[in-house]
């Protein structure tokens, strides 16, 4: 019986509006949120201001993706089954792993991110915290993976075999697309560079296995959604040990 081939996408229409504008947006408008060295600490915006920094920075990604949205939801194919629950188990390794880089003492808290706990800022149990709490969670599980897979496999990882990255079936990888995906891992979770190397690297051979973007976004989705429950968790054991 003949099998079909994976899907092999060029594209999408108007490419640098639609796999970097929502990346970019989402990467400026992060400035505005307080951490160590940040320039919103730079000109004075306190800790205290980091939800609404939040609010305004998914917001303003949200807008630059819904523009976008006809061009990327035409573009990023029908899922295959597989991908999420592969997503959700590699959770497993990344927690194994980030946990191997804290023991060996390669992680530096200058390294770290914000260290927003909305339990300790709201009170444990509010609407408040609860409200802050959904609003991450739809940040890193429905508007991170469609910014970020968008700018490093259907930008980055083309971009770097030919500059008419559109013209590049996604999913295809070379040595160079394969460097620029560990670059763009390390660069971007430094205080868990193994883990994110290895999961990044998993997600790549996702998207050169079925050739369809929208695997690689359910797969990164179902990891944040696994590792959104797992932060929150640990946060709320913070405060009822304190």
């Amino acid at each position: 019986m003949h099998q079909e081939s994976p899907a092999i996408s060029h594209g999408p229409e108007q490419p640098w509006q639609t796999c970097v504008v929502p990346f970019a947006v989402f990467i400026a408008a992060g400035l505005l949120e307080p951490s160590p060295g940040s320039l919103a600490g730079l000109v004075g915006i306190p800790d205290s201001a980091y939800p609404v920094a939040y609010a305004v920075r998914l917001a303003a990604t949200v807008a630059a993706v819904a523009v976008a949205w006809p061009r990327i939801r035409r573009w990023a194919g029908s899922t295959t089954w597989w991908p999420i629950p592969l997503g959700l188990a590699l959770v497993v390794p990344w927690i194994v792993l980030a946990s191997l880089q804290r023991e060996i003492g390669w992680t530096s808290s200058a390294l770290a991110r914000s260290g927003f706990n909305p339990f300790e800022h709201y009170g444990a149990g509010t609407a408040a915290a609860w409200a802050f709490v959904a609003l991450r969670a739809i940040g890193l599980v429905v508007v991170v993976p469609i910014v970020e897979e968008l700018f490093l496999r259907g930008f980055l990882m083309r971009y770097v075999i030919d500059e008419t990255f559109w013209t590049v079936p996604f999913g295809k990888l070379t040595f160079a697309s394969a460097a620029a995906c560990i670059l763009y891992a390390a660069s971007t979770h430094p205080a868990e560079v193994i883990a994110a190397i290895c999961w990044f690297s998993v997600v790549s051979g996702i998207a050169a296995a079925t050739r369809r973007p929208i695997d690689t976004i359910l797969a990164h989705a179902a990891t944040n959604l696994a590792r959104s429950e797992e932060h929150t968790s640990e946060l709320q054991s913070r405060v009822d040990i304190s």
